[in-house]
């Protein structure tokens, strides 16, 4: 049985998620520690907190937009089934929509796992802020204690930085998708003097 794009596109997703979502700090502050800070060391810890809250905010909105994009796959796949009862009438521009749809769905998803690790990477910032403060404020901590945390923070921040890059990547391959749709979507238009709104569906 063949699987429709979006179902293959699923499959992809399926295959892919888990990866930064699943990972976990090696290091964290003990929360010891971080309770005898001083008043002016609690304040920086709760701004650090606030950019985690930030970056789980962000990972909502990719995985919203993942969302929005699945469903316009499985529309435009609906409305290329439709073409196929209409004798393909108009099936080329879909095919060039369905192409577009799938490469957009993929781009969401790598931009998900991005904002994933973005929320590893926050989290990872904030043990180190906490074990940077606890050498500031002179608690008993052993030697080379922050070390360990800025391993832990550098790590994940040269995967976010290599997972932004394939973002964009991606990003401009589905740009490339969405010009060709147009182009083809003009050419059935001069070719045919059919001007199916639903072939301009976006």
């Amino acid at each position: 049985m063949r699987l429709s794009i979006a179902a293959t596109a699923l499959l992809f997703i399926t295959a892919c998620s888990g990866s930064a979502a699943t990972r976990s700090l090696s290091r964290r502050v003990d929360n010891t520690v971080v309770s005898v800070f001083p008043e002016e060391g609690r304040r920086w810890t709760y701004e650090a907190e606030n950019e985690v809250i930030i970056a789980l905010d962000q990972l909502d909105s990719a995985r919203d937009s993942r969302l929005e994009a699945k469903a316009r796959l499985t529309q435009v796949e609906s409305a290329l089934d439709s073409s196929d009862q209409r004798q393909g009438k108009g099936k080329e521009v879909w095919e060039a929509r369905r192409e577009f749809a799938d490469n957009e769905l993929k781009q969401t998803q790598i931009e998900v796992e991005a904002a994933e690790l973005a929320v590893f990477c926050a989290r990872a910032l904030l043990e180190l802020n906490k074990a940077r403060l606890a050498v500031r404020f002179d608690l008993p901590v052993e030697d080379g204690f922050v070390k360990r945390f800025e391993d832990q923070y550098e790590d994940c921040a040269r995967d976010l930085k290599d997972a932004k890059t394939d973002a964009e990547k991606r990003a401009s391959e589905t740009v490339q998708a969405r010009e060709k749709w147009h182009q083809v979507r003009a050419d059935y238009v001069k070719k045919t003097g059919d001007h199916n709104h639903g072939l301009w569906i976006e």
